[in-house]
């Protein structure tokens, strides 16, 4: 075993000791917004969570997004049980429409438990964080788990909500898979959206490709394909739901959502593993290139959200697997370095 997936595994035991004590086998409980798009890294919090539910044997009989959940249905199949709120990092207002999701349902289910899986906080607007203490508040129930320390700290100070420190759900993902032969030498893998840093970008050499992961990169024609035919079952379930359809086997959505989320954490391994090295500022890029042991730099995201995480569980301890950079061009010199040399040609014979 190397000693990046001896490391693998300790996380992995502390998340499943932090959750193993919130739910025991046999717990009924709901799962609710699922990320219906296409961001690798909430599909692999996704498909971590449910993982980990498998393997301490919850009973999840309720799962949604935000276009499919009713609180009615909710209530109906959960009466009384732990509703779990699906992990990431929109706890505050860079998301809103997930945090008004998770306000309403905390709002509407006061006597349910409710577990909010791993997070990172971000309130920019004080008027927003007033709004979700008043709702977190009043809640008698209700347990944040965070995912690094700085969030930890913020939601002690902003909420009565009993908190705790909780490794991020991916990781409790195991094999991933993983392209045939590296096509790059380097992916510079960077946010496109308002969670970028803006760093000042160097001058990329011709090995490195730049990339995002919030499309379809990385796809060929037979992911693109699979990924339509599981669109139309997704909407044919959503739609089911919505209607109030019983003929539909219940577990339906959930095979659904769980296939929509391992395209898209396909897609993202095959895109990761196209490169002999990474450099990103994405915190599931990191944590992915960690689970393959993929060599990679890792960049700091607009709201040190990536750093705090990286700072929170030591993982200067992955090194030299893993390294944290200042910039981007200091990433992509580091990058260089952790690149297997370019292969060389063998001389050509000289004609007689």
């Amino acid at each position: 075993m190397t000693a990046a997936a001896a490391i693998h595994l300790d996380v992995r035991r502390d998340l499943l000791a932090v959750v193993g004590k919130l739910i025991e086998p046999g717990t009924r409980c709901a799962l609710v917004d699922f990320p219906r798009h296409a961001n690798v890294g909430d599909s692999a919090i996704w498909l971590g969570e449910r993982a980990l539910l498998t393997e301490l044997g919850a009973d999840v009989v309720y799962v949604a997004d935000l276009h499919t959940f009713s609180e009615a249905d909710l209530s109906e199949r959960l009466p009384t049980g732990t509703i779990l709120l699906h992990g990431g990092g929109n706890l505050g207002d860079l998301w809103p429409h997930h945090q008004k999701l998770r306000e309403q349902i905390i709002r509407a289910f006061p006597r349910h438990r409710i577990i909010q899986l791993p997070q990172s906080v971000h309130f920019g607007d004080p008027a927003g964080l007033d709004r979700a203490r008043e709702v977190f508040d009043a809640h008698p129930d209700l347990l944040l788990l965070l995912r690094d320390h700085r969030s930890l700290l913020a939601a002690r100070r902003a909420f009565r909500a009993p908190t705790m420190l909780c490794p991020d759900s991916a990781l409790a993902l195991s094999e991933l898979p993983r392209s045939t032969r590296p096509s790059h030498r380097i992916l510079w893998l960077s946010r496109t959206d308002h969670e970028a840093a803006h760093h000042t970008e160097p001058d990329l050499a011709a090995d490195v490709h730049r990339s995002d992961w919030t499309g379809q990169q990385g796809a060929d024609h037979a992911w693109i394909a699979a990924l339509q035919t599981a669109r139309r079952d997704l909407q044919a379930a959503s739609m089911d739901r919505c209607r109030g359809v019983t003929s539909r086997p219940r577990d339906d959505l959930t095979r659904s959502y769980d296939r929509h989320a391992a395209l898209h954490l396909l897609r993202g391994c095959r895109l990761l593993t196209s490169a002999q090295a990474v450099v990103t500022d994405r915190l599931h890029a990191h944590l992915l290139c960690l689970l393959l042991g993929l060599p990679h730099v890792v960049l700091n995201d607009r709201h040190g959200k990536v750093q705090s995480y990286w700072e929170t569980w030591r993982h200067d301890r992955w090194w030299p697997v893993a390294r944290l950079a200042p910039t981007p061009g200091h990433a992509i010199q580091q990058a260089q370095l952790l690149a297997d040399p370019a292969p060389t040609r063998p001389a050509a014979r000289r004609q007689a």
